[in-house]
């Protein structure tokens, strides 16, 4: 049996989490954090710390190689108080569906279609699809109150100078805000297997003690953006009011649903003519977004740093009939500028957290 836990992290200023696509001479901002950005965190500090919690790194890095995660993560999503978010499914909500008998208004598509992210309780009812989906309305779903408010994303100029010429250049990067009351952040869900959810509450735990004591989760860290305040662990009965819809979101089984949303990246096992197994993607896929993944290798037990190889994945939000399973990807580069290969084989998490939801074929 799974067991799920909210963490959440409290930021002491600022983060930077740099957008996939971002413009010329601007470095634009997510108001997300990636699950493999997540991952990749954890992965860099335990290997420096060898053992956490009883738990070897060889012994930890190994459950995902082999296709058996010692845990699963979700992205950290935005959560302010006892308030969080949630991806906006991609699929059609019950107000819209055919299924319906009165379909909602239609010109509220365009004010649904813009969002990024819907409430707790929103997001139950969306991937519940039944005459429950339209309680609170889809007009509450789209007003603006219903988004998170209390994070404010800010582009602020920076000079940077050419190494050969010294010519100065100005470019934008864009960082995210967190109120003055300091009750917003991220959270992001860890799930595992019930025998082993002390064991990894306590790595996880311990491994996020270390960056919030020696680096933080971002970019541009060296100017003190994406150092960790405090981290919170909770269980579904201590969210007070919003336990009966982390409970509908993760029941206890997929009766009556009949397809899956991402709660996380996904890189499936197979890409090619022949997928495998629940992997065959282009025949479960319902509706779904790509995610570019680029960037520098970030190994902190290495001082030099390389461009890994680029991969695309399915974004949070995506909704497939079959359910999304994943593995561990080697994006290592085949070469440095030196003419050698990387020290150590770099891994993006490619794993899938799904939440069983209901959809019309038909829409």
């Amino acid at each position: 049996m799974k067991k799920t836990l909210i963490v959440r992290l409290y930021f002491k200023n600022a983060i930077h989490i740099g957008a996939s696509t971002p413009g010329t001479g601007i470095e634009g901002t997510d108001k997300l954090i990636h699950s493999d950005t997540l991952w990749a965190a954890l992965c860099n500090n335990w290997a420096i710390a060898g053992k956490v919690a009883g738990i070897p790194f060889d012994t930890f890095l190994d459950s995902f190689k082999t296709g058996n995660p010692l845990f699963k993560i979700s992205s950290a999503f935005p959560c302010d108080g006892d308030e969080y978010w949630l991806p906006k499914p991609l699929s059609v909500p019950f107000p819209f569906s055919k299924s319906n008998p009165e379909p909602d208004d239609p010109d509220n598509k365009k004010e649904i279609k813009s969002l990024n992210f819907i409430r707790l309780s929103h997001f139950k009812n969306w991937i519940g699809f039944d005459e429950t989906a339209d309680e609170t309305g889809i007009d509450e779903i789209a007003d603006e109150e219903n988004q998170p408010k209390k994070m404010a994303d800010i582009l602020r100029p920076h000079n940077t100078l050419d190494r050969i010429s010294l010519a100065s250049q100005i470019y934008h990067s864009g960082t995210t805000y967190f109120d003055a009351e300091k009750q917003s952040g991220f959270y992001f869900l860890l799930q595992t297997e019930e025998e082993k959810y002390q064991e990894v509450k306590s790595a996880v735990e311990r491994i996020l003690g270390i960056i919030q004591d020696t680096s933080g989760i971002g970019g541009n860290r060296g100017i003190g953006l994406g150092a960790i305040r405090d981290v919170e662990f909770l269980s579904f009965d201590e969210t007070g009011n919003h336990q009966d819809d982390w409970g509908a979101i993760f029941p206890g089984s997929d009766e009556g649903k009949n397809a899956y949303c991402l709660l996380s990246l996904w890189h499936p096992n197979s890409i090619g003519d022949e997928p495998t197994g629940n992997d065959a993607y282009h025949e479960t896929a319902v509706a779904y977004n790509l995610v570019l993944r680029k960037g520098w290798t970030g190994s902190l037990s290495v001082a030099h740093q390389v461009k890994r190889k680029t991969v695309y994945m399915f974004s949070e939000g995506s909704v497939f009939t079959g359910k999304p399973v994943g593995h561990l990807t080697d994006l290592s580069p085949d070469v440095t500028p030196s003419g050698q290969g990387y020290p150590h084989p770099i891994y993006r998490y490619g794993y899938a957290l799904t939440v069983p939801m209901k959809i019309d074929p038909n829409d």
